[in-house]
């Protein structure tokens, strides 16, 4: 199965760093929004639309619907930028087989009960041990929020 070309945790979903950076050291032609919220709500998806510059294709879909696009063989997946929001999602995602070997953590926002662990992620000790649990399936979870910024393993920000 070909590598997908980026997956990113961005709680967020598209924005300025997506648009102006990620697409393109990426060369992505698609972006794949998997989040059943986002998918569910028909203001974020035309806000989502907007966001997305016209040259690149979005899909907007449910986390479920997302697993079965990623597993069609006709698929560029090379040239696609996954976002999930938040790390349920990825546990989600990541139930199916779609050889997923990496995730970029880049935006998890601050609120109640998270710590910092760098400038862009907060976490909840519950959302830890659901990275550990990612961790465990053989992911491995890189901070980084732009692409030229060097990443960090985030299994050692938080401690194995």
């Amino acid at each position: 199965m070909e590598k997908i070309g980026h997956v990113r945790i961005d709680d967020r979903l598209i924005h300025g760093q997506i648009v102006a950076s990620w697409i393109n050291v990426l060369q992505c032609s698609a972006i794949v929004v998997a989040d059943d919220k986002a998918a569910a709500d028909p203001l974020q998806s035309m806000m989502l639309q907007m966001a997305c510059p016209p040259s690149i294709q979005l899909k907007l879909m449910k986390i479920s619907e997302a697993a079965a696009y990623l597993k069609d063989p006709s698929v560029d997946r090379s040239k696609l930028l996954v976002i999930l929001r938040n790390v349920d999602n990825a546990l989600q995602l990541t139930q199916e087989d779609l050889g997923i070997s990496e995730i970029n953590v880049g935006n998890v926002s601050s609120g109640p009960k998270r710590k910092k662990f760098s400038k862009s992620v907060w976490l909840t000790p519950e959302e830890i041990e659901k990275f550990r649990q990612l961790n465990a399936r053989g992911i491995h979870l890189e901070v980084r929020v732009v692409p030229n910024e060097k990443a960090t393993d985030l299994m050692s920000m938080i401690g194995k």
